[in-house]
């Protein structure tokens, strides 16, 4: 039965240290595995804590450190099957234990499972099952569960965005919690202490021996008793209440977005800028697309700073399996498109419509947008697989949508200085009065009637040659490409109070289930913000074309619904924010980065172990005469150990005295026999007197210092460096008595 229960506790124990697990697992492309391999974690981490506990008699925190060289073998040995950036195994997990955690928070929520994205919860589950395993052998059952419970806390906040509700884990610790509660033996009396004790008093001391006070209740115990009642409660609250606030406005926030880009980002070309060169020359094939018959959206410009657009530079690294926006509209289709890149220049990767994922190419998403950039540099050559949710749109839609306007999409607003004189004039004339649909359907209305499309008119977007371009409506204008008429939409939409953006992307090309995409079907257009409804799309070119002009990245209009049509010809292809170019940082930083684990371990060792020593001394000058003693005693023990001198573990106090006394020839036995006669009398209640405690006190210090004077040269340089002297000081009862 014994057996059977040991068994039972440890399989609980490594269950409640795995309930992190399943929040973890989410935050991969492939959760199974992910799970897999931290619930093995949790497994091994108790077996072999288990067997250090016993081997070391039941050193605690020992054990913990004994174990951390099988951590590194399971590192090892991860990275031999899901090897990261770095090659070799033990290259890889030096690289993965210095950067993973830097990497999880500047990598998509959906990362890839390589060894340089495992390390970092690896290494938190092993010691939350090996702290957990330690804290029941020492017959702490609810604290047991506490590493497990906090490390849950942990996941729930890493991917508020990938994982959902918590109700496995919580029930991993509920499940952990029960067997842990179910299998603990009952409390036995105690038979050392069986039976009466009789005192004789001195007659000597009589009236000069305090009173006996009451034990005080122990701080600590109380303390965890708090701490349990309060924190496992609160964490399976927390993973599995939060299915139930799905609904609630307030968000957990993401701490990716703290963390910031992983890297400068990488240089790319201002997609707008190839679009008048491209459509002079509309013929040049640019990449073969088989599937369904679908737009394909390439990058979306944010930032307007007078002369161009800009893209964001938010990119994160992302496994296949991409993160789904924050609002996605009311109807998509699900599409999937075979893509092989020819001639078509920059990082960016053209996809249907939403994203969701992407097989064959590593790229980077925008966690706005949704807008991919290949990891691997340029995309020119290579072939993938793109699946992507295509927004199926109707002016009932958008036709009573009210735009969003909250701090987050004040940048969607933001003119820069310099605009022309008559640029909000000719908004506010433009759009009229009305939804923010009808006005944002008369801008495009306005663009598209007002002007032609000419192929080959010089490039340029920005203030300069908006001037130029615009005219008074009820005027004829000019004639540009889609680069043009897709900025001056989302100007001058900024400049009515409709939230706007840019985006670049491509029509279906020609053909069928095979197809050929070129240069012709490259178009911009421009996209408003809606309340539920997230980006819609409006289409500013004009009808007027020459041959060889592409066709609308539309296909679909919008018309709204009544006398008047104001539908925007265009199709929903992104989700929400801007692109950008941003590239993973390379790992020049790598040797440097070698340096700085030692340069902070070493100091840290250097003043935290004789730190900790004097901190024990002080419990030698202050407290009652019994507590005072014990320390001198716990003291004297641990200075035995780490003078390498060997005492039998059934040595009594005076006995050990004697066996230190024979070693320090100079010592003066008979002192030393009072020491331990004093700690005999603390032990089995006897009177003792603050005089005592400061003689037992003295008498160690002496001994202490005699014993360091005759060890070996290189045993007293590392004297008060032992790191296992606060271990031994941490658990007296283990010492020899």
């Amino acid at each position: 039965m014994t057996r059977i229960r040991t068994a039972l506790s440890s399989a609980a124990v490594a269950l409640a240290s795995a309930a992190s697990a399943p929040l973890l697992a989410a935050g991969y492309d492939r959760p199974l595995p992910a799970f897999t391999v931290l619930a093995v974690t949790a497994v091994l981490a108790v077996a072999v804590t288990s067997a250090a506990y016993r081997l070391l008699r039941g050193l605690g925190p020992a054990a913990i450190l004994a174990g951390l060289p099988a951590t590194a073998v399971w590192l090892v040995a991860l990275a031999s099957w899901a090897p990261g950036p770095v090659k070799g195994p033990v290259p890889a997990v030096a690289d993965a234990v210095l950067h993973s955690g830097a990497r999880i928070l500047t990598t998509s929520p959906r990362a890839p499972v390589t060894v340089d994205l495992l390390a970092f919860p690896v290494v938190a589950v092993w010691l939350a099952a090996a702290i957990a395993t330690v804290l029941h052998r020492e017959g702490r059952v609810l604290p047991a569960l506490l590493p497990g419970a906090m490390l849950l806390c942990g996941a729930t906040a890493l991917n508020p965005q990938a994982a959902g509700p918590g109700y496995w884990s919580a029930a991993l610790v509920a499940g952990g919690a029960a067997v842990l509660l179910a299998a603990a033996p009952r409390a036995r009396p105690d038979t050392a202490s069986a039976g009466f004790t009789v005192r004789v008093p001195d007659p000597a001391d009589a009236g000069s021996a305090p009173a006996r006070r009451r034990p005080r209740p122990r701080v600590g115990a109380v303390v965890a008793a708090v701490v349990c009642a309060v924190a496992l409660p609160g964490a399976v609250a927390v993973v599995g209440g939060s299915g139930v606030l799905d609904d609630w406005p307030v968000k957990a926030a993401d701490p990716r977005r703290a963390a910031g880009p992983p890297a400068a980002p990488t240089e790319q070309r201002n997609p707008l800028s190839y679009l008048s060169a491209w459509s002079a020359d509309p013929d040049l094939p640019l990449m073969n697309v088989s599937g369904p018959k679908t737009e394909l959206r390439w990058a979306v410009l944010t930032e307007f700073t007078g002369p161009t657009w800009l893209p964001d530079s938010t990119y994160l690294p992302s496994g296949a399996s991409l993160l789904p926006p924050a609002d996605m509209p009311p109807k998509t289709v699900r599409t999937r498109v075979r893509v092989s890149v020819g001639r078509l220049p920059g990082g960016w990767v053209p996809v249907p419509g939403i994203p969701a994922r992407v097989d064959g190419l590593a790229v980077e998403q925008d966690q706005e947008s949704g807008t991919l950039l290949s990891s691997a540099g340029p995309v020119a050559g290579r072939r993938y697989t793109a699946t992507g949710d295509v927004p199926e749109w109707s002016g009932s839609q958008a036709a009573g949508a009210a735009i969003d306007s909250g701090e987050q999409y004040q940048r969607y607003l933001r003119l820069p200085p310099g605009a022309p004189p008559k640029l909000e004039e000719i908004a506010l004339s433009a759009a009229g009065d009305g939804t923010a649909h009808q006005r944002a359907s008369r801008l495009a209305a306005y663009l598209r009637g007002s002007y032609t499309f000419k192929a080959g008119a010089p490039g340029g977007h920005g203030y300069a040659e908006l001037a130029k371009l615009l005219v008074t409506p009820g005027r004829r204008g000019g004639g540009a490409t889609s680069e043009q008429f897709a900025s001056a939409f989302a100007v001058l939409a900024r400049a009515a109070g409709l939230p706007s953006r840019v985006a670049v992307g491509f029509g279906p090309g020609t053909g069928d289930r095979e197809r050929v995409v070129r240069t012709g079907d490259a178009v911009a257009w421009g996209e408003i913000y809606f309340q539920d409804l997230g980006w819609v799309p409006y289409d500013p070119n004009p009808r007027e074309r020459t041959p060889a002009s592409p066709q609308a990245g539309s296909g679909k209009p919008i018309e709204e619904d009544g006398p008047q049509s104001d539908g925007p010809d265009a199709q929903e292809l992104g989700d929400r924010g801007g692109a950008g170019g941003g590239g993973r940082s390379g790992s020049d930083s790598g040797p440097r980065s070698l340096l700085v684990l030692p340069a902070l371990v070493l100091p840290a060792f250097l003043l935290g172990v004789p730190l900790l020593g004097a901190l024990r001394f002080r419990r030698l000058r202050r407290g009652p005469a019994p507590d005072r003693i014990r320390a001198a005693w716990t003291e004297l023990l641990v200075a035995t150990r780490v003078a390498g001198l060997p005492v039998p573990a059934s040595a009594t106090p005076v006995e050990m005295a004697e066996r230190i006394a024979r070693e320090l020839p100079r010592a003066d036995p008979a002192r030393l026999r009072r020491v331990g006669g004093l700690m005999n009398a603390v032990r089995y209640g006897g009177s003792v007197t603050p005089e005592d405690a400061a003689f037992a006190v003295a008498e160690v210090r002496t001994a202490t210092a005699a014993l360091r004077r005759s060890r070996p040269l290189p045993r007293r340089l590392i004297w008060w460096w032992d790191p296992r002297a606060p271990l031994w000081a941490a658990q007296p009862s283990r010492l020899p008595r």
